[in-house]
C-alpha cells in the first residue's frame, strides 16, 4: 500500500522535457508581404449619370435569387417525410438539379402552395 502512494520515478529524459518547459517559438511575430498577397478588382456598372455602382452577384439561369433574410422555424412534421426529404435532397444534389438542400426544397415547396392558396409573400 505505501507503494502505491509513492510518486512515480520518470526516466531521466522525461525529467529533462518537463524542466524545460514549452517550446519558444522559432519565429517571432511572422509578417506577410502585401506584395504576395493578389487582391482582384470588383467589377463596377456606369450608371445613366456616370457614376459607378457595384456589380450584383451573377445567378445561375432558371435559378431565383436566395432570400435576404433566413429565418428558423420549428414545427412537428410527419415521421415519414424527413427520410422522404433526404431522399429527395440527396438524389438531387448528385445530379445537380436544383433545388437540392433540403431548406431550399421546403422553402420552394411552402412557396407554392402559399401562393396557390392565395397568401402573400
Amino acid at each position: 500500500m505505501s507503494e502505491a502512494l509513492q510518486p512515480p520515478t520518470l526516466p531521466p529524459e522525461a525529467l529533462a522535457i518537463i524542466e524545460q518547459g514549452n517550446p519558444k517559438s522559432r519565429t517571432q511575430n511572422p509578417t506577410v508581404s502585401v506584395d504576395s498577397v493578389k487582391v482582384q478588382p470588383t467589377a463596377t456598372l456606369k450608371q445613366n449619370d456616370g457614376t459607378e455602382r457595384p456589380a450584383k452577384p451573377k445567378t445561375e439561369k432558371g435559378r431565383e435569387p436566395e432570400s435576404v433574410a433566413i429565418v428558423s422555424a420549428t414545427f412537428r412534421l410527419p415521421a415519414t417525410i424527413p427520410p422522404a426529404l433526404l431522399k429527395a435532397s440527396s438524389e438531387r444534389k448528385i445530379k445537380k438539379i436544383h433545388p437540392f438542400t433540403q431548406q431550399d426544397i421546403v422553402a420552394e415547396a411552402l412557396t407554392v402552395w402559399l401562393q396557390k392558396n392565395s397568401y402573400q409573400i
